[in-house]
């Protein structure tokens, strides 16, 4: 701004110097009041240059200001239920993590390494869906009392909470597939909150059964008003070198 003031007052000075010396052969009368004149005239410039430059540092700021700009993930949240962060390993050692019943009792679990990949990819906030009763790390307990829950349809009281729901206007919801559907905790998590208008991607681990019908009794827990994108469903061995996957799913998406 002092620039463009500075440049239009030497140019106004200039003006009145080369006007100073086509008025000597004028009447010394007419000398002062063109002076005045190229004075004035560059004093109205830079007060003009002054009121634009105003105007656009205004309409930057609003833009700034606009709840309609937000930076890379604000309006994301990424949450997931996986075992290895609802349950407890005594003996950590005695795990084997190559197993394909025990490849996820131990952290990060499989669906929380695809959230981190997918929070690489797109931003936003982690959440990890966890229950106030563990389960067992012995692999087969841990499956009955998901049958249990299935068959009770079982609402399990959660331990963790999302305080600003309403912020978030996509939600990434990762899961496995426990008995062909989605975990009961899943539903504790979705029934929580008002989904109505947002956006909900599915990701989700399985072993032979697939996706089966976890998007279908997901879609069944949402409102109508939520939009359901096209999920991806990773099988559980293949977990750990699916990132390039999950990049190509997240290209390929409606977001």
């Amino acid at each position: 701004m002092k620039r463009w003031k500075q440049r239009l007052l030497a140019a106004a000075a200039a003006a009145i110097l080369a006007g100073c010396g086509a008025a000597q052969n004028q009447p010394e009368a007419e000398v002062e009041p063109l002076q005045t004149k190229l004075v004035e005239a560059a004093q109205t410039k830079a007060a003009q240059v002054d009121s634009a430059q105003k105007s656009l540092a205004r309409t930057e700021t609003a833009k700034a200001d606009s709840p309609q700009t937000k930076t890379k993930g604000e309006n994301i949240l990424i949450a997931y239920f996986t075992w290895a962060d609802n349950t407890h390993v005594e003996n950590p050692d005695s795990v084997d993590v190559d197993a394909t019943t025990s490849a996820s009792v131990l952290p990060p679990g499989n669906a929380a390494l695809m959230a981190d990949w997918i929070r690489q990819e797109v931003g936003g906030d982690l959440f990890s869906i966890k229950v106030e009763e563990p389960y067992s790390s012995d692999y087969d307990e841990c499956l009955n009392r998901a049958a249990d829950e299935k068959a009770d349809r079982a609402r399990p009281a959660l331990s963790t909470h999302v305080d600003n729901m309403e912020d978030y206007d996509i939600v990434f919801l990762g899961f496995p597939n426990w008995w062909y559907t989605l975990p009961m905790p899943v539903l504790s998590f979705v029934e929580e909150y008002d989904f109505s208008g947002k956006t909900v991607v599915p990701f989700c681990t399985h072993g032979t059964g697939g996706l089966a019908a976890t998007i279908q009794d997901l879609k069944k827990a949402l409102p109508e008003s939520a939009r359901v994108l096209d999920p991806i469903g990773v099988y559980r061995p293949e977990v750990k070198d699916a990132q390039p996957e999950i990049q190509e799913w997240l290209d390929g998406l409606d977001l």
